[in-house]
């Protein structure tokens, strides 16, 4: 977690003092650079860098390389060093990062992200070309964010320091707003302000005086290797190899910890790895809910700590307060954001740089990557495989707590002939009653009813929604395919900006095993047996993790629901604030929301907050936290 910043002046005369501005920006975000920060300028550029040092190089950049024609800024962790260096040629092993991406840069030109494995967000500046090209990592982990005129193109890794450039429109993007409304990340070039961009996944930018070309240097497909005849086996080295990367450069390792399946392994593995070096324990930091509440983990938490002996930081959860810090944190996000529990997670934050962390692996994306598996019920079903898929439905049912005979309806009715499906209608619809009947949901209330209909006309939402919110039926129908669809999805790259994000204010560099290419690639290629097995998800992962993890742990059915938990903190600390902000205050947010549902949705959610409906906890939650954002921007109050 480092910060990149950079203006290309790409017209003469210059427009602005690009030193004056550089520094500028690199002050904006000095929270990314507690080691240091620095910048370097040549005619019409400027690159900048706020370092965060976690990977053992020496000094913060920007770097220069064959005499000065080439510069780099970059924000990155190269997992492949060995092999780069040996197709480079490079013997010394001791070279930084940024300068092997130079290297790279060298050899292959823009087509040099193809070869490369990490997490990164950089820019070269190539000054015999007069050519600035910009990459971002294969997930999305490092941000990049931009802004171009005819006149300049600058970047950085949060917006705020493109924001505080002269001539840089602070129009809020109702598209944005939509999307968070809707809880529809659909856009993966958007930010809340109409002049700002983000840089996708997996893209690369090359910009010059005449134009900006945007291009796709990867995608997402499933490994073309020949799978193992051990596919734990297989997994358990690829994730192994995971973990080693990312706790590399630092001796300020620690680890997240929630006694779920995801945290655990990586906790535990990290913990041997650690063992085998003969270094100090790892450090865990792990919330504690209520002893007995549904938030409760400790138990399994505990089964973690006893069998790999770390060095735990166990933080008590009292009194959660869902809003509590929120216009900081706002500011922090510079912007609104799809994570209700995010004031939690910085509490972890906080408490690890608090002890001198820098690194801090997260189980993020297991679900994602490994996969659930559940696109594995609908290729049984798609292939008539009923009796397979009755025993995978029963599994899953015991799992999951839903009925085995409407699951099986389901699919029923997508894929079986129409003779079960009669046979078995007046069943079905009993037990699909009973699950519709728990919920207090009114029917046929969706995303839709949230949103002003006049902001979701001119923002395109319903047809956005089908496009980016709804899972083809063609795709569904294919384990491989509904897997690399959830991969793409979103929520991704979003969840990635908002942790990068809240992480960097705490001086902590977030890093996610699971979200490792060659790792990936082979989750993807795996058959649907391996990521849904008598009702377990992930469960090449649990097999991987055999005399790795405790049992309890390994084998564990149930997922934590923090929804009851975002609930009572709303109601008993923050009541008076909905108020005001839905109810007598609510008109900064009228032009973007349907205040009548949201009203109502407010109102059911106080007065009965033990059986608050899932969407009636959306409505307020975005809707409030829309407010207060709008209120840090807007301050009269006036819409963009």
């Amino acid at each position: 977690m480092s910060g990149v910043a950079g203006i290309l002046l790409r017209q003469e005369p210059a427009p602005t003092d690009a030193a004056t501005d550089i520094q500028q920006m690199l002050t904006r975000m000095r929270h990314r650079g507690p080691d240091g920060n620095s910048w370097w300028l040549d005619t019409g550029i400027a690159l900048g860098h706020a370092w965060l040092n976690t990977t053992g190089e020496s000094g913060p950049g920007p770097l220069t390389l064959a005499g000065g024609k080439l510069a780099i800024t970059a924000d990155c962790r190269l997992d492949n060093r060995d092999e780069l260096m040996a197709r480079l040629g490079v013997r010394d092993r001791s070279v930084a990062d940024a300068v092997l991406l130079m290297q790279a840069y060298l050899r292959w030109g823009e087509a040099c992200p193809v070869h490369l494995q990490g997490d990164f967000a950089f820019a070269v500046w190539d000054a015999e070309r007069r050519l600035l090209f910009c990459a971002r990592d294969h997930f999305g982990v490092k941000p990049f964010y931009y802004h171009a005129t005819e006149r300049r193109f600058a970047f950085a890794s949060e917006i705020g320091p493109i924001l505080g450039l002269d001539g840089v429109g602070a129009r809020l993007s109702e598209h944005r707003i939509s999307g968070f409304l809707a809880g529809l990340p659909d856009d993966p070039q958007s930010t809340p302000y109409s002049d700002i961009f983000s840089l996708p996944a997996r893209h690369s930018l090359t910009v010059t005086a005449q134009q900006v070309v945007m291009r796709r240097y990867w995608q997402i497909e499933p490994s073309p290797r020949a799978l193992r005849s051990d596919a734990a086996e297989e997994f358990a080295h690829l994730f192994s190899q995971s973990v080693r990367n990312r706790m590399r450069g630092s001796q300020s390792v620690g680890a997240m910890l929630s006694g779920g399946l995801d945290s655990s392994s990586i906790a535990c593995v990290a913990g041997l790895q650690n063992a085998a070096e003969r270094k100090s324990k790892l450090p865990t930091f792990s919330l504690i809910f209520e002893k007995g509440s549904s938030m409760d983990e400790r138990p399994f938490i505990d089964a973690v700590l006893d069998q790999q002996k770390a060095d735990p930081t166990l933080i008590p959860v009292d009194n959660y307060a869902p809003f509590a810090e929120f216009e900081r944190v706002l500011e922090e996000q510079e912007g609104t954001f799809l994570a209700p529990g995010l004031t939690l997670t910085r509490g972890i934050y906080r408490t690890a740089g608090a002890k001198g962390i820098k690194v801090l692996l997260d189980g993020h994306g297991g679900d994602e990557v490994v996969s659930q598996g559940h696109g594995h019920l609908h290729e049984l079903a798609n292939t008539g495989r009923w009796l397979d898929l009755w025993r995978e439905v029963r599994s899953a049912s015991n799992t999951y707590g839903n009925s085995t005979l409407a699951l099986y309806f389901q699919f029923l009715t997508i894929y079986g002939p129409a003779w079960r499906i009669a046979r078995l209608r007046h069943l079905a619809n009993r037990a699909l009653n009973k699950i519709r009947g728990a919920s207090a949901t009114p029917r046929g209330r969706s995303w839709r009813d949230l949103i002003n209909p006049d902001l979701a006309k001119r923002t395109e939402l319903v047809d956005r929604f089908h496009r980016a919110g709804y899972m083809p039926p063609s795709v569904q129908a294919s384990d491989a395919l509904s897997h690399r669809w959830i991969l793409l999805n979103g929520y991704v790259p979003h969840s990635f900006e908002v942790l990068d994000k809240a992480a960097a204010n705490f001086g902590i560099e977030p890093r996610y095993p699971f979200w490792d290419k060659p790792l990936v690639e082979f989750c993807l290629a795996l058959p649907g047996e391996e990521k849904l097995s008598h009702g377990f998800g992930r469960y090449v992962l649990r097999r991987a993790m055999e005399g790795i993890l405790p049992a309890a742990v390994q084998w564990r059915r149930d997922k934590i629901d923090f929804t009851a938990n975002l609930v009572n903190g709303m109601v008993r600390n923050h009541r008076d604030l909905l108020e005001q902000l839905l109810v007598s205050d609510a008109g900064r947010i009228a032009p973007y929301v349907n205040l009548p549902q949201v009203k109502a949705a407010c109102a059911r959610l106080l007065s009965q907050p033990d059986r608050a409906a899932a969407l009636d906890v959306q409505y307020v939650w975005r809707s409030a936290s829309l407010s207060l954002w709008l209120r840090q921007v807007q301050p009269g109050g006036s819409p963009a």
